[in-house]
């Protein structure tokens, strides 16, 4: 099924106040709520909202978008998307999909990305660590009296489970984002297949979705066809960020990064587009 008239953004979350999120502000800048609210109006006004679930139907030649559409997710699972995002959304009947690592719902452990974040002003070569070292970062962590689990208790970085029932019984979609957001590139095929289904697991577990929705943590890059062969057999829809593009059948979606693709809405669907369209000749 084409997908020439679905676009797929993504965001992870907003702030009005970087100083409040110091596990994500030495790794990028997040958009703030006017920011978001001026993409969506955009989207609004080229785009018509789609879930998911409608998504799926699409792409499985189901259902038919007369108009170009839009399906808006969030990586990561984070709780600003609860108490800033939701009420922008349910005021504008946008649906969404929220993607959650199952190591960190409920506030249990810290992305290791949000750890050497935590560290950096103290240790700046923590931002180099990586996935297969992160122990590193614990043991910085101790040396230097941060402490990862106070934080995760008294800023509760991530959503709840409550929370997240809470976002579905008002028509959010919940997916997976692996068990706890590795680099697909620098893991094992047998690794990037237990973290895909982990998470897929846990979410059908634990939020009864009748379908099985998964983004890539970071990107898509390093995930092979005998990855996708085998992980299809547990999940309906991948996404990744690779902006328009279309892979495995209409299975696999890009997305488009609108914290990272450009200023606005509209910069950064215009230059999707001239990049699919550059790909096309090469």
């Amino acid at each position: 099924m084409s997908s020439a008239k679905l676009v797929n953004i993504f965001y992870h979350t907003v702030s009005d106040d970087n100083i409040a999120l110091p596990h994500i502000t030495p790794l990028y800048k997040p958009k703030t709520l006017k920011q978001l609210i001026s993409d969506l109006d955009y989207m609004l006004k080229h785009f018509s909202p789609v879930s998911a679930y409608e998504v799926l139907q699409h792409q499985r030649g189901e259902k038919t978008f007369n108009k170009p559409s839009f399906h808006l997710s969030f990586d990561d699972g984070l709780s600003e998307i609860y108490y800033c995002v939701m009420p922008v959304l349910l005021n504008k009947g946008i649906p969404a999909t929220i993607f959650v690592n199952s190591k960190f719902v409920d506030n249990k452990d810290l992305f290791y990305r949000y750890k050497a974040a935590l560290l950096s002003s103290a240790f700046k070569e923590a931002l180099s660590v990586q996935y297969s070292e992160k122990e590193r970062l614990d043991e910085i962590a101790r040396k230097t009296n941060i402490d990862f689990g106070n934080f995760l208790h008294t800023r509760q970085p991530y959503l709840t489970t409550e929370q997240i029932k809470e976002m579905q019984n008002k028509g959010f979609t919940v997916g997976g984002h692996s068990a706890a957001h590795p680099n697909y590139a620098q893991i094992s095929l047998d690794e990037q297949i237990r973290q895909t289904v982990e998470s897929c697991n846990y979410v059908k577990e634990n939020f009864n979705e009748t379908k099985s929705f998964f983004a890539f943590p970071f990107s898509e890059h390093g995930a092979s066809q005998a990855f996708f062969d085998k992980i299809y057999n547990d999940v309906d829809l991948t996404f990744g960020i690779s902006a328009l593009s279309t892979a495995q059948s209409g299975r696999h979606l890009g997305r488009i990064n609108m914290e990272h693709c450009g200023k606005n809405a509209r910069i950064s669907i215009l230059r999707a587009r001239a990049v699919k369209f550059i790909k096309q000749f090469i």
